[in-house]
């Protein structure tokens, strides 16, 4: 019974409000409504006159002259909204170039001003807009500065820009930007463009949200300003941007200025998961910076004209961290300048020198090369400090360093570290025609010892070992990562105090060289013989040492040999001679020769030699 009661209520509630005049009113507005948007007003709104109004507007903003095509397209449902074909904007002047065109722009428009024949558009939507900028020879550019940027620098109102008129969101679905250098005729391209520019009106915050192609790369770009007029007309202005793909991510909060003198000072973030996969990204064949990964740098940035500031720089790279400062040029038709200062934890020098120095070893890999070497667009002057450093088989501390490169020559000075309890300085240095080879390498260890280089070198047989100096002055005709010590010419030279000559017993060397016979190096290596100084030289020229002296000098007897070394087989060859210190001793000297291989060298006594 009481659902009964209820739906009668309601019925005769429905049958009341279709008979009330306020729902026969509503349902009348209703349908004028539709009428005047559907039918009414498509006849009040001129789509000349809006076709017009839209090239002026692009005009305005762009600087350029604007034109449509197509034919517009106007609906008034479920908001008003123009559609333009075959949009192309050109620039101003006798030869006009095109700056930008788009398949069709759509804009949102208010009714009244249209009706009045000055309509106002906002939220634009570009469909596959195309956009090109291009450096002429004279440094200017296809895209000038327009008068509204103009009335912003000088804080003038300007006469067609309202700082509260719309603007709105500016959508952009697959667009293109081409980057065009007439001097030096570099061309970049960037596809794929997609994305939202948020611009209420042009006295609010601009936030812009974009994605795009580039080299085959997803690049995702975030920017914000909250005075974007003062900004786009070249006052410094508060901003901050953010790069992120693949091979590099970046990100800047500091101000900024966009003019011809443009400025920008801040806290900048870059990370590169892989400097080799970065450098192929940019189109640089890299393949000798392959053993070059990850690098991440946080600094307080300033940038302005042809120069780059990094204060207060923590770098990171392969796990090495550094703090200092550095100062990037880039000056027109120069090469890029990279100069500073740079203190690490811990240094990979093998992999500064590799990256260095260009991967081909052969004539045919060398002319097969596509894109030039590391060091031909790079110049470079860098101190280096570090606390620890691998320089080849060798742990170098304290290192003070320089590293020079400039027209394909580069250097590397060690100036102070320590190793061995001793000092080592020397020179890494690649010559401008590195390209087809040439390099040389120059070290000197003072007051060391000796014995955890014949370790970590892991050489055999008898052998100098004590702190004494050791110094080298080589020199290749070959590339710097093709170099083995077969290649290598020049001169070494090592003298130790207060020393042992390991695996080497003088007693039965001397009972065996008495009984004329050969013997093998090996018989005499359960001893030692001590010394109170070794002096060793020898010279080095296609894979062959000539040992121009080997004098170790023991308390009652001194060892001296000559002779030649060929060490890329192994081999040797050296005349020898035992004899005692003392010049007044009645003993005879031994006289010998060592053939065969390093270290399973045979001892030949001279009497055996010379027997008849």
């Amino acid at each position: 019974m009481k659902n009964l009661i209820q739906n009668r209520i309601t019925a005769a509630g429905w049958r009341g409000l279709l008979r009330s005049n306020i729902f026969r009113m509503g349902l009348l507005a209703a349908f004028v409504s539709l009428v005047l948007f559907k039918i009414a007003l498509p006849l009040f709104v001129s789509t000349a006159s809006v076709k017009t109004n839209m090239e002026n507007a692009l005009s305005f903003w762009t600087g350029g002259r604007a034109s449509i095509s197509g034919d517009p397209t106007i609906s008034f449902w479920p908001h008003p909204q123009l559609t333009l074909h075959d949009v192309e904007i050109v620039s101003e002047g006798d030869t006009p170039q095109l700056m930008a065109k788009a398949d069709a722009i759509t804009a949102d428009f208010d009714v009244l001003a249209a009706l009045r024949g000055t309509p106002v558009f906002y939220d634009f939507r570009l469909l596959a807009p195309s956009f090109r900028i291009e450096k002429r020879k004279d440094g200017t550019l296809n895209w000038r500065k327009v008068g509204w940027m103009a009335n912003a620098v000088q804080n003038t109102p300007d006469p067609v820009l309202q700082q509260d008129a719309p603007i709105g969101d500016v959508a952009i679905e697959n667009g293109t930007l081409d980057i065009l250098d007439q001097s030096t005729g570099s061309r970049y391209r960037v596809t794929d463009i997609s994305g939202v520019i948020a611009w209420p009106t042009p006295s609010d915050r601009i936030r812009a949200d974009l994605s795009a192609v580039v080299n085959g790369e997803i690049v995702n770009w975030a920017f914000g300003c909250d005075e974007p007029l003062s900004f786009f007309s070249g006052l410094s202005t508060p901003i901050s941007t953010a790069l992120t793909s693949a091979p590099v991510n970046f990100s800047f909060e500091g101000a900024g200025s966009l003019s011809a003198t443009a400025f920008f000072s801040g806290q900048s973030s870059l990370s590169v998961p892989s400097i080799s996969a970065l450098l192929r990204w940019y189109g640089v064949d890299a393949a000798q910076a392959t053993t070059l990964g990850a690098i991440s740098i946080d600094a307080t940035m300033s940038a302005g004209g042809e120069a780059v500031k990094l204060d207060n720089l923590t770098l990171t790279i392969d796990g090495a961290n550094a703090t200092g400062v550095l100062d990037i040029a880039l000056p027109a038709g120069h090469l890029p300048r990279i100069g500073g200062t740079l203190a690490f934890d811990r240094l990979d020098l093998n992999a500064l020198i590799d990256a260095a120095s260009p991967m081909p070893s052969t004539p045919g890999e060398i002319t097969g090369a596509i894109a030039p070497d590391f060091l031909n667009w790079l110049r470079l002057d860098l101190r280096l400090s570090a606390q620890q450093a691998n320089l080849g088989p060798l742990v170098l501390t304290d290192l003070a360093a320089g590293a020079m490169a400039d027209g394909g020559r580069a250097s590397f000075d060690i100036g102070d570290s320590g190793y061995a309890g001793g000092s080592l300085s020397g020179r890494i240095a690649i010559t401008e025609q590195q390209l087809y080879g040439g390099g040389q390498l120059a070290l000197s260890l003072k007051g060391a010892d000796l014995g955890p280089i014949v370790s970590q070198l892991g050489l055999q047989g008898p052998l100098p070992i004590g702190r004494g100096d050791l110094s080298l002055d080589l020199s290749s005709d070959r590339l710097i990562s093709a170099t083995t010590l077969g290649d290598m010419s020049g001169r070494i030279r090592i003298a130790v105090n207060d020393g042992t000559l390991v695996n080497f017993n003088e007693t039965t060397f001397e009972a065996l060289v008495a009984k004329d016979a050969f013997f093998n190096l090996s018989d005499v290596a359960a001893g030692a013989f001590s010394f109170s100084t070794a002096d060793i030289e020898a010279t080095l020229k296609n894979g062959v040492a000539d040992l121009t002296r080997a004098d170790i000098v023991g308390r009652e007897k001194i060892l001296s040999l000559t002779g030649r070394v060929p060490y890329r087989t192994g081999s040797l060859a050296l005349a020898g001679i035992l004899k005692p210190a003392d010049t007044q001793a009645s003993t005879l000297p031994l006289r010998f020769f060592v053939g065969g291989s390093w270290p399973n060298a045979a001892i030949s006594p001279l009497s055996v030699l010379i027997r008849p």
